[in-house]
């Protein structure tokens, strides 16, 4: 494992690169930016950047139906995650209940397709980040109110990118990205086969049922924190599981140490040149492309980038990215505890139980 992860850590696949592509879904996340800060909308502007910047990456999907299809259900998913997750804000209980449901969905959709399981992870990701909104004082209609500004900031942001990455792909044929099955279409899906992945011993049952206990166990604990930022616990745990272990293990390492490193460099950059304004929006534009071009390059590197990108949308939102990027450090790590943890303990289970571990093959494997 350790060889493997240090070969992982140094080696940069640079053929998986598309310069141009990362550099087509910059519109899309430039524009709400710059509007935003210029008329004194920095809140607005970073949720309409987090809604285009992960359709952007949703750009880099495999076709769902069609070609976009995978960028038009994160539009329409993660808006309702979002929603969905401010609606919970106040109710720890509602949120394990609603966390897990998604964590359940989305393991279970890692048997259709690669597109469906990265739908699905987004989901959970907007659900839980939506859960540590700002409070709003008043009644339930404020919270009701403030839940759906937020899903509809995300859902015009993520429209937004896709409306323009659609432009691109009409008007410059070489911004098409290589998509790793072209031709999956999951029309395929049948009755059938959702009934197979709902047996017990399926390899897709016991990720999805791993990924519900994953998700109950890292919001009770981030529920049960004060501090900022704690939902970094609960989005780091739904993001690191793999179906095996070895991929979980080596994800985990590579993205506590992606973080770590880009943690660093942005307190120095913050310490040291204490951007503001348009120069806080290069800094966004910067780190996310270069997240959006390491994305297969180097999975260590994007999340150093990725926690550049946070760190300076945190700041357009003027929270105090310091104290915020020591949160989410501690946040990553203990996030990245409890998936392997969790995975662990499901692999010292099924050797009592005495239970082969199962083989997730997808339905788009399979075709």
């Amino acid at each position: 494992m350790a060889e493997n992860f240090r070969s992982q850590l140094v080696a940069f696949d640079w053929s998986k690169s598309e310069p141009l592509h990362a550099f087509l879904c910059l519109p899309g996340i430039a524009l709400p930016l710059i509007v935003g800060l210029h008329f004194g909308y920095p809140g607005t502007a970073a949720l309409m950047v987090g809604g285009a910047q992960c359709v952007g990456f949703g750009s880099y999907q495999p076709p769902l139906f069609h070609r976009s299809g995978a960028m038009l259900a994160a539009s329409i998913g993660i808006a309702i995650s979002a929603l969905v997750g401010a609606l919970c804000r106040d109710s720890t209980t509602a949120l394990l209940v609603t966390s897990v449901v998604w964590a359940v969905l989305y393991g279970l959709s890692n048997s259709i397709s690669t597109a469906t399981a990265w739908v699905g992870q987004q989901c959970c990701i907007f659900l839980v980040v939506s859960s540590a909104a700002p409070s709003t004082p008043g009644t339930t209609h404020d919270l009701v109110y403030s839940a759906l500004l937020r899903g509809a900031g995300v859902l015009a942001g993520a429209l937004l990118q896709y409306a323009i990455l659609l432009l691109c792909r009409y008007f410059v044929a070489a911004a098409q990205t290589r998509f790793s099955s072209p031709d999956f279409d999951p029309t395929h899906f049948q009755r059938a086969f959702l009934l197979e992945q709902l047996k017990p011993r399926s390899g897709a049952f016991q990720f999805a049922l791993r990924m519900g206990v994953t998700a109950a166990v890292s919001i009770a604990i981030y529920r049960a924190q004060t501090w900022t930022s704690a939902y970094w616990i609960g989005m780091t745990a739904l993001l690191i599981p793999k179906p095996e272990f070895s991929a979980t293990a080596l994800r985990a390492l590579l993205r506590a140490a992606g973080t770590l490193a880009g943690a660093a460099l942005c307190t120095v950059i913050v310490v040291e040149l204490q951007p503001r304004g348009m120069w806080l929006a290069l800094l966004v534009l910067v780190f996310q492309f270069a997240a959006y071009l390491l994305a297969n390059v180097n999975y260590g590197a994007f999340a150093l980038a990725l926690t550049g990108y946070i760190c300076f949308v945190l700041a357009v939102a003027h929270q105090p990215p310091r104290e915020v990027m020591l949160h989410r450090v501690l946040a990553t790590l203990a996030g990245t505890g409890i998936a392997l943890a969790v995975h662990l303990a499901f692999i010292l289970g099924r050797k009592a139980l005495n239970i082969t571990p199962p083989t997730l093959h997808s339905l788009e494997e399979r075709l």
